[in-house]
């Protein structure tokens, strides 16, 4: 009797952005999509992490609401590519416990687990793949393993504990006393065999075939086989992985910058055949240096932009060469395709700024111009100004970066990337749900690391508009100043403080309204915001 094993990651996409983003692990996270642009607060959360569950966010949200609820929350996009390459990674280290593999679910994978008494048993097996897993970073796997692909894929759901083996022939009655929900049916479905007492898989595999056929139609058809413990699903021969990689052993050390581009042209040369062929072009690099068996140092090389050209490609490294210079020599280098994606046929192009008419098209001296600034800067360096509307003082414009790393994209505009600095409060949520009052009592104060000073048009020495970030704001609702005076620790202060609502200009990239704490500090006569309530 053949045997099926199932490995389930809850979670999957949390845990495959957490392994791609170290920083977001043990955070609130959500995972977004829609709501592109200025509809950023719409966006719906597709996926929790176990921190943001706890705070009471749910998929289906909207990312405005999950904000409302918890001040600390972190979006990410929902980044199909990101967590079918973390599968593929899965899936070519499972090749080497079973001959046949292949993806169930997101997150969900099939294995054959037939004859494996000559290997340890069952139970070596779950812990086999439970290391595994543990070493690619995804630590909370579990293991089922059954005579059906069903039934295997119930065992993983199992709470407190790692693995748990079916016996041989019980399938049925080990899935009977098992929850509806578990049945392949839409929620609807679900609700309506609850209002008919229906709550477990057992009550369901009673009912008879016409009249679940009647009721569910195939869907239903299909359900009353799974829980009959029929399932003809099977694990099937992987797909061949192909490693993006070349590495070249040299007879005696090398130290010479020279020489290291020499070796690195023909591994590039290599590499780029292989993806042009294939269609393919590289994302990210990482460039492997050893001493005999000792590697002493690995740099990843994020790129721009997608390439398969070997001479930009070679320039890159040279500048990541220049920038931070080997220590010691080397006798083998290794070259890594880390990310690839399919190759374009149509002009790449980067927004420069929010007017279509302003791109600077990213041919190759302009990609590699970029390359270098990020290459030597470091992430995130790439900026241009922002200037203010004319009636500030200096430094009231603001920096904007030009590429947004994290987001792994190159076409992102500067009213895009701003309007990510700052979150706008959905007012007409608010107004809903809390009336008047909750604009203030229900928000979160996010305060920045230090104030960030303005300058304000006063009116009968009241506050009617504001330059903030670029941008010139009207203050269209203010409270009454709360003062504070005396002396705090060791710094006298005297200041003021209003909460006031802000309306851009009609000029301004900038739609939506800003609740703020501002500020006037009577000793230094100056005006800062001090946060921005979400």
């Amino acid at each position: 009797m053949s045997r099926i094993a199932c490995i389930r990651i809850p979670r999957f996409p949390i845990a495959a952005q957490q392994k791609y983003d170290p920083s977001l692990k043990n955070k609130p996270l959500v995972l977004v999509t829609g709501g592109e642009g200025k509809k950023t607060l719409s966006q719906k959360i597709v996926a929790c992490s176990t921190q943001a569950s706890k705070e009471y966010i749910q998929p289906g949200m909207r990312l405005s609401e999950a904000r409302a609820i918890c001040g600390d929350l972190l979006s990410q996009p929902y980044d199909t590519k990101l967590y079918e390459e973390a599968q593929t990674e899965i899936a070519r280290q499972l090749i080497n416990l079973s001959p046949r593999v292949s993806v169930f679910e997101p997150g969900i994978f099939l294995l054959d687990a037939s004859g494996l008494s000559h290997f340890g048993g069952e139970s070596r097996f779950a812990a086999n793949a439970l290391k595994i897993l543990s070493k690619l970073g995804y630590v909370e796997a579990r293991v089922g393993i059954a005579d059906s692909a069903f039934a295997a894929s119930v065992a993983t759901r199992l709470k407190g504990r790692r693995w748990h083996l079916v016996p041989f022939g019980t399938d049925k009655k080990f899935i009977a006393p098992m929850p509806v929900e578990y049945l392949p049916l839409m929620g609807e479905s679900v609700e309506v065999l609850r209002d008919l007492g229906i709550k477990t898989i057992g009550d369901f595999a009673g009912l008879s075939l016409t009249s679940v056929a009647e009721r569910f139609n195939e869907e239903g058809r299909r359900a009353h086989e799974l829980a009959l413990g029929l399932d003809h699903r099977r694990p099937t021969l992987p797909q061949v992985f192909k490693d993006r990689q070349c590495s070249m052993e040299i007879g005696a050390p090398i130290e010479s910058l020279n020489q290291t581009l020499f070796i690195l042209k023909s591994l590039i040369d290599r590499l780029t055949a292989d993806l042009k062929r294939d269609g393919l072009c590289a994302e990210e690099l990482s460039v492997s240096f050893f001493n005999e068996e000792d590697l002493f140092d690995e740099r990843p090389i994020k790129l721009i932009a997608p390439t398969n050209s070997a001479k930009f490609l070679v320039e890159v490294i040279k500048l990541s060469l220049e920038t931070s210079k080997l220590q010691r020599e080397f006798t083998g280098v290794r070259v890594t395709v880390q990310r690839f994606c399919d190759e374009s046929w149509q002009q790449s192009h980067l927004s420069i700024s929010a007017s279509a008419d302003e791109q600077l098209v990213l041919n190759e001296p302009s990609m590699l111009l970029l390359q270098r600034l990020t290459t030597r800067l470091g992430e995130g360096k790439v900026v241009q100004p922002q200037a203010s509307d004319g009636y500030g003082l200096g430094g009231n414009g603001c920096w904007i970066p030009v590429i947004d790393t994290k987001a792994r994209s190159v076409k992102r505009t500067v009213s895009e990337t701003y309007k990510q600095a700052i979150t706008p409060v959905d007012v007409d949520y608010i107004l809903k749900r809390a009336g008047a009052s909750g604009l203030v009592s229900n928000l979160v104060l996010k305060k920045p690391q230090e104030p960030v000073k303005v300058m304000v048009e006063l009116k009968d020495e009241q506050p009617v508009s504001l330059a903030y970030g670029g941008n010139w704001y009207r203050i269209s609702l203010i409270t009454t100043p709360e003062c504070l005076s005396g002396f705090w620790w060791d710094k006298m202060i005297r200041n003021s403080y209003y909460v006031a609502m802000i309306q851009p200009s009609q000029k301004s990239e900038i739609s939506e309204s800003l609740v703020v704490l501002l500020a006037k500090e009577h000793i230094q006569d100056t005006w800062q915001i001090e946060g921005v309530y979400d």
